[in-house]
């Protein structure tokens, strides 16, 4: 049951890319393989030379054989990336990204297009990166200098990509964390994301991500929240914010704020409170979210246990069916769904 709980917490995160898992020191550039300098079979020839074809279908029908061919078609897909035709480096880019991890030997020419003339190559270089996930974390620096590119688009996709590198990506918090206050609201929601999916390594971005919960864009806002419950307990400093944000106009920004509270754990009793008022909100995903947060602070949400019983009358079966596992979690009891079993229960303990 523990588990089925954690999985839909886990899945009202934002940014899920929860990575639980930290690694070993950074590799130097010098341990990344760059291309092969070999021979172009026919069919790779054939399929590069159409990268840069005037005819979409032709482009898109050369992309799709070249990621088929997987690592194979990475050498020349690396050196494509310097062809003269914006196009065809947008393209090969592109292809690289949609291989991923077996594309990790192009990592230098795709850093390298991180600075190409053309926006779109920059952006689609970012977004190749990002989806190389952890092995692409030589690019990390590369990554940081693109948050300050002129293009709010390729800053975004920048930030994203440090997010999929994971915990990988920690040294580029502080970086990320300067861009919670970007011109562009994407941007800033884009490096909330990221943050959240960098996990407990972006823990000292709490201040940063607690400013953002009062942004005046609501994706920003559900972002920083997702983002300090993916930081968990060391994100403690963040559960007044949270509390206050149960309250927020937007539905997407309270459902966050209370699965965070849930994510921070039994440090999280000072919003019990709040989390009970939550257990009446009109939307009935963040009645869900909030049964849910009890549950995870446990024992110590007990005076949460009437609100709970009450919510065995929702609506909604998932209302209902968070409410059980709250009270089972809080009380140790097991009386399922009967409200009048527990209220029952209760009254004996006063």
């Amino acid at each position: 049951m523990n588990k089925c709980i954690t999985l839909m917490l886990a899945l009202a995160i934002l940014t899920s890319g929860l990575a639980a898992c930290t690694s070993g020191p950074e590799p130097s550039p010098t341990e990344i393989p760059g291309p092969s300098p070999e021979p172009l079979n026919p069919e790779v020839q054939e399929a590069i030379q159409a990268l840069g074809d005037e005819n979409e279908d032709a482009r898109d029908a050369a992309i799709e054989t070249l990621v088929e061919m997987g690592s194979q078609a990475v050498p020349a897909l690396a050196r494509a990336l310097e062809d003269a035709d914006a196009e065809a480096r947008w393209a090969a880019a592109t292809a690289l990204g949609e291989i991923g991890p077996e594309a990790i030997e192009a990592i230098f020419a795709l850093i390298h297009a991180l600075e190409d003339e053309d926006q779109w190559v920059r952006l689609a270089a970012a977004e190749a990166l990002g989806e190389m996930g952890p092995t692409a974390v030589g690019a990390v620096p590369a990554l940081s200098q693109a948050l300050g590119d002129e293009n709010a688009q390729v800053r975004g996709y920048a930030a994203l990509a440090l997010g999929e590198i994971g915990p990988e990506a920690r040294a580029a918090v502080p970086t990320l964390a300067q861009a919670l206050r970007d011109e562009s609201g994407e941007v800033r929601g884009y490096a909330a994301v990221a943050l959240g999916m960098i996990g407990p390594e972006a823990a000292e971005a709490t201040p940063d991500l607690v400013q953002a919960l009062e942004d005046e864009h609501p994706p920003v806002r559900s972002g920083a929240a997702g983002a300090l419950g993916a930081i968990g307990p060391q994100a403690a400093a963040a559960i007044p914010a949270l509390a206050q944000a149960l309250v927020d106009e937007n539905e997407f920004v309270r459902r966050a704020a209370a699965t965070a509270l849930g994510f921070i754990g039994p440090e999280s009793v000072a919003a019990v409170p709040a989390l009970i008022q939550a257990l009446e909100d009109e939307d009935w995903e963040v009645r869900e979210a909030a049964a849910l947060a009890l549950n995870m602070i446990g024992p110590a949400a007990m005076e949460a246990v009437p609100a709970l019983i009450q919510a065995l009358g929702d609506e909604e079966e998932n209302v209902r069916e968070a409410a059980t596992w709250a009270l089972a979690a809080i009380t140790g009891q097991d009386w399922g769904q009967d409200a009048a079993a527990w209220q029952q229960w209760w009254e004996t303990q006063q």
